[in-house]
Formats: structure tokens, C-alpha cells, sequence
């Protein structure tokens, strides 16, 4: 999956949620493809990339689906690259 996204490093953590987390497919479908948009165009409109808050702070959001209920979570590594820590259902951990 890494070797496919020039300014995408992954944890074994997302992967692991990747795997592991019950997603249709269609959710992992979305996944993949916010993964490309977030590689090539984070400020694409569908993405809704944001800071997060909280227990979060220091990491950012990034929609995966319409209605904003898959998201990634990713933190800024230098200027253009993202490492990216979850992927999840909008309130899962």
C-alpha cells in the first residue's frame, strides 16, 4: 500500500485498522480513494481536512465518505508529507 502514494507514510496502526476494522467494502473503497485525493490534493472540498482537538491535538481529520462518517487520521510530517494513524467509523477510536 505505501509504495503506491508519494506524500503518504503509513503506521502499522492504520494498517492494522485497515485490516481489522469491520468495513464493507464499499467503506474500504472510500478509504482507498481518499487516501489518493488526500495524496494528491488535501485541500480537495470532499476531504473536510481539519486540525483535531483534545486528546487528538497535534493530528488532523480527513473525510473518507460523503457523509463524513470514515475518517482519517493522519499528523504533518515536514512540509508536504502525512503519516498516517487510523482509519475509523467518525467516533471509533
Amino acid at each position: 500500500m505505501s509504495g503506491e502514494y508519494q506524500t503518504l507514510d503509513f503506521t502499522v496502526t492504520f494498517l492494522e485498522t485497515f485490516a481489522a476494522k469491520d468495513f464493507a467494502a464499499a467503506d474500504r473503497k472510500a478509504i482507498l480513494k481518499a487516501l489518493r485525493l488526500l495524496d494528491m490534493n488535501e485541500q480537495h472540498p470532499s476531504l473536510r481536512v481539519h486540525k483535531l482537538e483534545g486528546d487528538r491535538a497535534g493530528s488532523w481529520s480527513a473525510s473518507a465518505s460523503a457523509s463524513a462518517s470514515l475518517r482519517l487520521v493522519f499528523e504533518r510530517v515536514g512540509e508536504r508529507r502525512k503519516r498516517l494513524l487510523t482509519c475509523s467509523k467518525h467516533y471509533d477510536r
